[in-house]
């Protein structure tokens, strides 16, 4: 007995049969296929908070650390300034004008 490349009477029999249950239980798979569609949307949305979540939380700390950032650069300058005064090369006015400035606090006298 040699062998075809077709289905056979027993795969025509499981092919005809698979066909008559879908035609017959129609609403049960579509009913699958919108509760699977349902879960999919739910977990998809759930990964795109989290990422929103995460990418908030990211930017706050990069916020967090060029204001840190921002702070210590004010010191390090003011304290320049500072080394200026004490070795005379700049009057008392000139770095209280200087360190106003840099603390955003210019509201000194303007001539």
């Amino acid at each position: 007995m040699s062998k075809r490349g077709g289905l056979g009477c027993g795969g025509a029999f499981i092919l005809i049969l698979g066909i008559a249950v879908l035609i017959n239980y129609w609403y049960i798979f579509v009913a699958i296929a919108v509760l699977g569609g349902a879960i999919w949307y739910y977990y998809h949305q759930k990964e795109v908070q989290d990422a929103q979540a995460q990418a908030d939380a990211d930017r706050q700390q990069s916020e967090t650390e060029r204001k840190e950032a921002q702070a210590g650069s004010q010191v390090d300058q003011i304290r320049r300034f500072k080394q200026l005064l004490d070795e005379g090369a700049i009057t008392q006015s000139e770095f209280d004008q200087q360190k106003a400035k840099i603390l955003g606090n210019d509201d000194t006298l303007k001539f």
